[in-house]
């Protein structure tokens, strides 16, 4: 990480010091991590933090916007809210007549990516570094990446953008250290052992949409569970559509599978005693 902040230095120098930051920030605990991160390293350059609505983020007890603006107050930062202009999540999946997969994310380019590149466009400065809250850590296809990279899409004879992943080398642990060491919250989505009481919280690892298509069978059992809403949303789309958001399987037939999975397992670590 020494290595790719001298290389940051050394491109602002490049650029005549006109360096601005644009850290992409959920409310999640990465962001936040990446977020005291950029403040601690340059705290003089033009900062500026941006959240994309996909329209499905979490909403209670407290909703990601709000929250996120909370963070970012503490570090002294505004947060703009960015959206895609015409659809929700929801929306872009009945539109589409199907939902994203992991080969095509269009939740993330459409609805993500997309509003904040036009955010990006619209910054007055020469030199932007584009700050993401991806880990190695999280997956074998995130590990792959580069840290740092130049953005073609949104460079310009004008304007020259890097991608920035500063969280890259933070396991989960060193995250949470850092949240519980800085007295930073973390969303009370959180499951309570990411808290540093461990006895509050709530029943999520990631902070994503409220049903994600990364959400594990034990997270959509739990989002079953707490946010009935979100998860009947999701199962009332799939009957609509007669497209399911896994290839094959229903929410409901993967939820009854996992509670019945759960109670079989239950069943036999009694016999144990």
């Amino acid at each position: 990480m020494t290595q790719v902040l001298e290389q940051i230095r050394r491109l602002a120098r490049d650029h005549g010091g006109d360096l601005a930051f644009v850290v992409n920030h959920s409310g999640g605990k990465d962001s936040a991590r990446m977020l005291g991160f950029i403040r601690a390293k340059f705290p003089d350059a033009p900062t500026y933090a941006v959240m994309a609505d996909t329209g499905f983020e979490h909403v209670s007890p407290i909703s990601a916007a709000d929250f996120a603006h909370a963070r970012c107050a503490e570090f002294g930062l505004n947060l703009t809210v960015v959206r895609h202009p015409r659809r929700t999540y929801l929306e872009m999946v009945e539109q589409r007549g199907m939902f994203p997969s992991p080969q095509f994310r269009q939740c993330t380019s459409d609805l993500k990516r997309g509003p904040i590149d036009k955010f990006i466009r619209s910054l007055p400065h020469n030199l932007i570094v584009n700050c993401l809250g991806i880990r190695s850590e999280e997956s074998n296809p995130r590990s792959r990446l580069s840290p740092l990279t130049r953005n073609q899409n949104l460079s310009t004879r004008c304007r020259t953008v890097y991608n920035w992943l500063p969280v890259f080398d933070q396991t989960l642990s060193d995250v949470l250290a850092w949240h519980w060491r800085n007295a930073i919250r973390l969303h009370p989505v959180y499951v309570p052992e990411y808290h540093k009481d461990g006895s509050t919280g709530g029943y999520l690892r990631r902070f994503s949409c409220r049903v994600c298509i990364f959400s594990t069978d034990a997270d959509l059992a739990a989002i079953h569970l707490h946010d009935r809403a979100a998860f009947d949303a999701v199962a009332d789309l799939e009957r609509k559509l007669k497209f399911t958001m896994r290839p094959g399987v229903s929410l409901v037939q993967i939820v009854e599978a996992h509670s019945s999975a759960s109670i079989e397992e239950a069943r036999q670590q009694s016999f144990c005693f």
